[in-house]
């Protein structure tokens, strides 16, 4: 960047609190970060485009990698128009997941090889550059815990090349409370170490339950809580992003291979047409319905309602973190963006 550009910006900044990324002038400094994942489904596009008022910033997970560092799918250009129009800010997900997961061994060979690294490094920048984003979100998952080191060096070296060229750096980090080196899923996370490098860690604060598991919240308020109180400790508290699911899980308890994720708009769906009667557990501040369906198998449905919505939005504010993230846009309704903004408001 020029001189006499940078001076610019540095005028702005002072004079209106306006933060610069990637050649796009955003929101001010104190605005909560609303960040919502989108897939290359039309259902996400939609959703931009009916709560685009509700978003500071998406991030599209429609990206890949292989074992060389090179760089695969294609960016949704028409979700990237839309959000620049609007002010919002872009961000590309570059995730380690395979045919039917995430592959530790994908993550692995780019981290442990030098030359893939660097090429991958720099097709990062390449992408962000060539589509006008705002910055790169790294989602490494299930990586395995003896590249605990790998992983954070790569997010040392990722985040100082894409800065000079002003991109930013977001990480995407299981949730815990502790770091426990028993813990295989969540050992290799270095909050601090990501924490100092990035300029943002989204923390997955949800599937505390899930369909591998028994019925339960998925995310318990104490839970949430615990896990922000802990980020918050390891790090600054203005570079965490909490997350909030905009779906629940569907346990089939006659069949748990059955067992699924379920969006929230669906969610509502089968509780009009079972006339199911939700009960709000104050213990963990979420919300759950029984039902049976047409083979006569009795299911239970655990998901996050307005009330629950609203309260863990509010610890962005507890907590004085950076905001709020939602997986996935397309998977919810207007209802879901009021309860947020009730919190954020």
């Amino acid at each position: 960047m020029k001189k006499i550009a940078a001076f610019a910006i540095i005028i702005l900044i002072a004079a209106g609190g306006l933060v610069f990324t990637q050649g796009k002038y955003k929101a001010h400094a104190d605005e909560k970060v609303i960040l919502g994942y989108t897939t290359s489904d039309n259902t996400s596009l939609q959703s931009i485009k009916d709560y685009h008022s509700h978003l500071t910033a998406i991030a599209m997970d429609t990206y890949a990698f292989d074992t060389q560092g090179n760089l695969t799918e294609e960016t949704p250009k028409e979700q990237v128009n839309y959000a620049n129009k609007h002010k919002i800010d872009t961000y590309a997900v570059i995730s380690n997941f395979g045919e039917t997961d995430f592959d530790p061994d994908l993550a692995h060979a780019v981290m442990s090889n030098e030359h893939a690294k660097k090429r991958f490094i720099a097709q990062l920048a390449s992408l962000a550059e060539d589509n006008n984003l705002t910055g790169i979100n790294i989602d490494f998952e299930s990586i395995y815990p003896e590249d605990r080191d790998l992983y954070s060096k790569l997010i040392k070296d990722t985040a100082q090349s894409l800065q000079k060229n002003y991109i930013k750096t977001m990480v995407s980090v299981p949730a815990k409370t502790a770091d426990d080196p028993a813990n295989d899923w969540t050992w290799p996370y270095n909050y601090k170490k990501i924490g100092e490098y990035a300029d943002y860690v989204q923390v997955m604060t949800y599937d505390e339950h899930g369909s591998w598991s028994e019925p339960g919240s998925s995310a318990s308020k104490n839970w949430v809580k615990d896990t922000l109180t802990f980020a918050t400790e390891e790090m600054e508290p203005d570079k965490v992003i909490m997350g909030i699911p905009a779906y629940g899980y569907d346990w089939n308890l006659n069949n748990p291979e059955q067992n699924k994720l379920i969006e929230w708009d669906a969610i509502h769906s089968i509780m009009e047409a079972e006339s199911a009667d939700p009960v709000y557990d104050e213990e963990t501040a979420s919300a759950h319905f029984t039902y049976i369906d047409d083979e006569k198998q009795e299911h239970i449905i655990w998901y996050e309602d307005k009330n629950s919505l609203t309260q863990k939005s509010d610890l962005t504010n507890q907590y004085d973190i950076a905001g709020l993230s939602v997986y996935a846009l397309g998977y919810e309704s207007r209802d879901y963006w009021n309860a947020i903004e009730t919190a954020i408001n």
